[in-house]
């Protein structure tokens, strides 16, 4: 009895092993009468895989996995997880489902680090997945240009290379969207992607692409494309020089000297993006100074005229002896890629003194002859004065100045003295004698004024007067009595003097 149940069992162990794929054998337990018995039997865990990596494609091998006995299992499951989060990850097709043979090769697999796991499958039982493959890393399709990046003529057709691209593909390029953008034209050698992932490519960018920066993608047939895609530079714009001029290398004042003054020369350039950069701004001007054809200018924050620039010259010197009149100069710009703008301009040589020509005043208050609120002194040259020679600072716009009213006797009358103001500097402006004595009846009555300059006049507005300063005068002739300091937009001074008030005797204010 005992042998017939150990033969018995022994024909089951049989039976089911030649079963195959359809029997479930992960475990089992021998049963019937008499005193036989059987072990309980379990699928085997998988071995540790190898990995190696070609472009794209991975390949997987292992051991094979037996069940007990000699007799191996019927396939395998593979899989694959992330390195970094050990997260389980979807195989691709290749290495998906039951594998029969002792390797697979996952195509297309995405870029990043990798390990395997390999479990032995036998019908619906599936073992103990066994040990990690060493890390794996497949790397990110890519596309690099050996050409510059940086075209100044169009079309520019840019030469590279491609890699980890999946086997079989073929390639396109498209500008500024990988799916959307402009198709270019571009070619890949081998035109095929071979199993190693990649391949030397050209790409062309188009006549009429816009000044900028632009991106080009390799998209693949089977869906593979750069995820960023490479930035080149179209740079067919020149420099623009918005705006130049030339001005004494004092005051306010620009676009004038006078022969043997030092002067700067003054220009704002700009570089359309994408910018490669100035190489250098240079002007000429020959005209002015004999020889000066090539003079740098130097990057930096500047203003004239009440005008910012970001490039000037060192000081220079005019001729000493040079004529009156209009002169020409000229400033080039040149990029780093050699695209550049010469810019044309002129600068008015003057060599004549301004001077006072006439004194004015005029009633803006309540009573005439009567020093107010709101009446106004107008002091009148031969040509414009540069405003910081009359007061440091001062650009010719409305600014505060402070009056001292003097009674006086004589001649001269009483007087109105022209400060800053903060009252405390006197300007060349200097004093007016009012040529009557009725305005002010006591000395010390200070008032205060605003100051503008419009052309070649100053006029001060007085917005207050002492109490004392409650005369009215009849009446008569004022002399203005500057002093020497003042200067025009070239430079030429002033002289000190007596201008007196045009048209005879009058009721000022």
């Amino acid at each position: 009895m005992r042998l017939r149940a150990k033969v018995a069992i022994a024909a089951a162990v049989a039976v089911l092993v030649a079963a195959g794929p359809g029997v479930a054998l992960a475990s089992w337990a021998g049963g019937g009468a008499g005193s036989a018995s059987s072990r309980a039997i379990s699928l085997p865990g998988g071995n540790t895989p190898s990995v190696s990596v070609t472009g794209r494609n991975v390949t997987v091998s292992w051991a094979a996995t037996n069940l007990p006995g000699p007799t191996p299992v019927a396939g395998y499951v593979v899989s694959r997880y992330d390195a970094g989060t050990n997260a389980l990850q979807t195989v691709g097709a290749s290495c998906g489902e039951t594998v029969a043979a002792l390797s697979c090769t996952e195509a297309a697999t995405p870029g990043g680090t990798w390990y395997y796991k390999v479990a032995p499958k036998q019908g619906s039982w599936v073992g103990p997945r066994g040990a990690a493959s060493a890390n794996v890393t497949v790397a990110a399709p890519s596309l690099a240009f050996s050409s510059s990046t940086t075209m100044t003529t169009l079309p520019t057709t840019l030469a590279g290379t491609i890699a980890s691209f999946a086997t079989g593909e073929t390639i396109a390029f498209r500008l500024d969207n990988p799916t959307s953008g402009t198709i270019l034209t571009g070619s890949a050698t081998p035109s095929t992607i071979p199993a190693g992932g990649g391949a030397a490519i050209s790409v062309t960018i188009p006549a009429g692409t816009s000044n900028g920066a632009h991106t080009v993608y390799a998209v693949g047939s089977l869906g593979t494309q750069t995820g960023t895609g490479i930035t080149v530079a179209v740079d067919v714009a020149p420099p623009t020089i918005s705006a130049m001029t030339i001005a004494k290398t004092t005051g306010y004042l620009a676009g004038s000297i006078k022969q043997g003054s030092m002067y700067y020369v003054y220009a704002t350039v700009t570089d359309p993006a994408p910018s490669s950069g100035m190489v250098s701004v240079r002007t000429n001007v020959s005209a002015v100074t004999t020889g000066a054809t090539a003079v740098n200018l130097v990057a930096g924050s500047y203003s004239a005229g009440g005008v910012s620039y970001n490039y000037r010259t060192a000081s220079l010197s005019a001729n000493a002896v040079l004529g009156a009149g209009a002169k020409t100069f000229s400033v080039t710009a040149t990029d780093n890629v050699g695209l550049f703008t010469t810019a044309n301009g002129s600068v008015i040589v003057d060599n004549t003194a301004p001077g006072a020509s006439d004194v004015q005043s005029a009633n803006g208050g309540a009573t005439p002859g009567r020093i107010e609120v709101g009446d106004s002194i107008i002091f009148s040259f031969t040509q414009q004065i540069d405003p910081q020679s009359v007061m440091a600072g001062w650009t010719g716009a409305s600014t505060p100045v402070s009056l001292r009213l003097r009674s006086a006797g004589g001649a001269s009358g009483d007087r109105v003295l022209v400060f800053d103001g903060a009252n405390t500097t006197r300007l060349p402006l200097n004093r007016l004698d009012l040529g009557g004595t009725g305005y002010i009846t006591s000395t010390g009555n200070d008032g205060t004024g605003s100051m503008v300059m419009t052309g070649s006049t100053i006029t001060i507005t007085i917005t207050s007067v002492g109490s004392a300063v409650v005369g009215t005068a009849p009446a008569s002739t004022m002399n203005w009595r500057l002093n020497a300091g003042m200067y025009d937009a070239a430079g030429n001074t002033c002289p000190s003097g007596t201008q007196t008030q045009s048209g005879g005797p009058k009721i000022n204010f």
